[in-house]
């Protein structure tokens, strides 16, 4: 066009160079915020050679089982906040806390094809590495975490004392559940473009989503950090692939489990999906028989998150599970050799 200003041109390239200049500068600053951790973090290198970074409380009562919560798919470990502050505060019971690999500051560096099962070795790695050889362990996993933390049973053996299930994944919802089946699709759309924007520098122009300022104070920078870094949804990218390919492949019965198990589901999920309540069923029920203490809740009100960001859910979580360890310890326990001799 003959009246064509070149200089808007220029100034307009000058001013995306600045844009980009910025956004790559807050991308570099998430990224740091999500690698350093918490000043009291630790780190464990996995048999996979990944990198896994955790937050350790040991209790006050070294008797009682340590609790290590398993977060689900593109979660974080603060998300168990509320819950692992009250129990913290109000049991003796030892607490662990991790990020799986490319996760917030824990790094994924296997150079095998991912599937379920390495996330699994790597639980079981940080269990073994972490808590103490004369603690039980009681697994806690939301969702996906609920999954793996099933799948490690058997590695664990006789140092499991029991799982937590909080609205826990099945291997068999893609096929047996419509909605569950239909979502898939989305999520995998949704995780690439997340990925592809967030790697454009884009992250800067994300808002803060609402279940977020629910979560703890001192949380919420930490985790919207996370959420705005690629690295996040990178892992997620990986770790669905291999649930729909997992779990579009299951068939068959759960196998059981021996240890006690709580089963927890959000009366929202179970609500929209019946479909749902019948998996979470049979998850406890493979848990049953051997004395062990099985037990199931439906928490009114809440919906697949808020069970964990929201505080009054997430308090009644934590109440539940302090409860359900009380009652597994006081009527559940093997009797002891004193009592064993006594009724001789």
């Amino acid at each position: 066009m003959a009246d064509r200003d070149d200089r808007v041109v220029a100034v307009g390239a000058v001013l995306l160079a600045a844009a980009a200049s910025l956004a790559g500068v807050a991308a570099v600053q998430r990224r740091m915020r999500t690698l350093e951790g918490w000043p009291h973090s630790g780190h464990l290198t996995s048999r996979h050679g990944n990198e896994l970074q955790y937050e350790q409380s040991e209790g006050d009562d070294p008797a009682l089982p340590v609790l290590v919560f398993v977060n689900g798919l593109v979660s974080t470990s603060e998300h168990f906040s509320w819950i692992t502050e009250k129990i913290a505060r109000e049991s003796g019971h030892g607490v662990v806390t991790y990020a799986r690999a490319g996760y917030a500051g824990s790094r994924y560096r296997s150079a095998s094809a991912y599937r379920l099962a390495e996330s699994v070795d790597d639980l079981v790695d940080l269990v073994r590495g972490v808590v103490p050889t004369n603690r039980k362990v009681v697994l806690v996993g939301h969702s996906l975490g609920g999954e793996l933390a099933r799948r490690a049973a058997a590695d664990l053996g006789e140092r499991l004392e029991g799982i937590v299930y909080l609205d826990s994944s099945h291997p068999d919802e893609l096929n047996r559940s419509h909605q569950q089946s239909e979502a898939a699709e989305r999520l995998a759309t949704a995780l690439n473009t997340l990925v592809r924007s967030l790697n454009a520098g884009l992250g800067i122009l994300m808002a803060r989503p609402d279940w977020l300022e629910a979560l703890p104070a001192n949380c919420r920078d930490r985790v919207f950090a996370q959420y705005t870094d690629a690295r996040l949804w990178q892992a997620g990218r990986r770790e669905w692939a291999a649930v729909e390919q997992e779990f579009r492949a299951f068939g068959g019965k759960l196998p059981a489990v021996d240890a006690h198990a709580l089963v927890i589901s959000a009366q929202q999920t179970v609500d929209r999906d019946p479909e749902q309540l019948l998996m979470h069923n049979e998850i406890a029920e493979m848990h049953r028989g051997g004395g062990r203490h099985v037990k199931s809740v439906v928490l009114e009100g809440a919906d697949h998150d808020s069970l964990l960001t929201g505080a009054r859910f997430a308090t009644e979580v934590g109440r539940r599970i302090m409860a359900f360890l009380d009652e597994t310890r006081t009527t559940f326990a093997p009797p002891t050799r004193a009592a064993q001799e006594a009724g001789q």
